[in-house]
């Protein structure tokens, strides 16, 4: 069972932003929309368990391995049952920053676009990112760019909700909460940025004109400036480039392999590098967004760590929990 404190925490991450967002929206049937996403979310979840546990079964040549898994789900309903409670509660917790975003666009005036892009250029030597990945921005890349981020932390929390109990598991999980409900509005608050591909409709110049942009991409950004000019709210709505939150939850993916199980962590740092990439080279984010997301995702899991950690009586080395080892 997850450790009570996390559960708490887990909790009052998720409400703090809802009771933000319902206060200030013009009406609760205006955040409905977002939960549109909750069906795909919980579908998505269940089909990967479905597909990891029968896969495994066939590669160890279990006999009869769908009879096997109705036995084991029998057998072990109370954990699927915490398992789905905290996977629907990070959903959850997932949109209530789709709720945020749209409040801080409103309440938190763009400015740091320039200053951002700037940063990017003075890292790459006098270069601006975007015109050295070019070479990603292939056509079919923005129908990799987000199904790879959420299926990415779908199985990462599914990782995490069937691990053992400890003070690692307990950490990572609420490091997720955490990034989503505090360190993602809070950074976006200091540095308010709506990234390259907004930057010229932003009224900052034709800095970034020559990136050329695929259908999906423009489908979604779209999509999002009909929403930012209106003011209203819809499902993954809401304009954001500091942090990046595709990668910051990204690089809490490679850490939650690393700390977990680390047979995940070589497609965990495939799947980052893909995600950090493509978010330049389509112009979603400035570089800085992604590198500032990564330190803060470790940085929020150390303390979290430690504090779980400390907060726990005096175990023997003998009766830690082993991280597995990558095979």
């Amino acid at each position: 069972m997850l450790d009570v404190r996390a559960w708490i925490a887990c909790i009052v991450l998720t409400l703090a932003p809802a009771c933000f967002a319902a206060w200030h929206a013009g009406s609760i049937a205006d955040l409905l929309p977002a939960m549109a996403i909750m069906p795909a979310w919980m579908a998505a979840a269940t089909m990967l368990t479905l597909i990891g546990v029968y896969a495994s079964m066939v590669l160890n040549r279990v006999a009869c391995p769908t009879q096997t898994l109705v036995r084991m789900a029998k057998s072990n309903w109370r954990r699927i049952m915490e398992a789905a409670l905290l996977v629907a509660l990070a959903g959850i917790n997932m949109i209530t920053f789709m709720w945020i975003k749209p409040l801080l666009n409103k309440l938190v005036p763009f400015w740091a676009d320039p200053l951002l892009a700037n940063v990017d250029k003075a890292i790459f030597l006098g270069n601006d990112p975007w015109t050295l990945l070019s070479w990603a921005n292939v056509p079919f890349a923005g129908v990799i760019y987000h199904p790879a981020w959420f299926f990415s932390i779908a199985i990462a929390l599914l990782v995490a909700a069937f691990a053992p109990p400890s003070p690692r598991r307990s950490a990572i999980i609420v490091t997720y909460f955490a990034l989503w409900s505090v360190a993602a509005p809070v950074v976006h608050s200091l540095l308010p940025a709506a990234g390259p591909i907004f930057f010229e409709a932003m009224g900052y110049g034709h800095r970034f004109s020559g990136m050329e942009h695929n259908q999906e991409t423009l489908i979604v950004a779209n999509y999002l400036w009909d929403f930012y000019q209106s003011g209203s709210y819809g499902a993954g709505n809401g304009i954001s480039a500091m942090p990046s939150m595709h990668v910051t939850t990204s690089s809490w993916v490679v850490i939650a392999a690393y700390a977990l199980d680390r047979r995940w962590l070589a497609p965990a740092i495939a799947a980052w590098c893909v995600i950090f990439t493509l978010s330049i080279a389509l112009g979603w984010h400035y570089a800085v967004d992604g590198i500032a997301g990564a330190a803060i995702a470790i940085s929020t899991y150390l303390m979290a760590y430690r504090i779980f950690i400390f907060a726990r009586p005096a175990t023997p080395a003998w009766q830690s929990d082993p991280v597995p080892e990558a095979a």
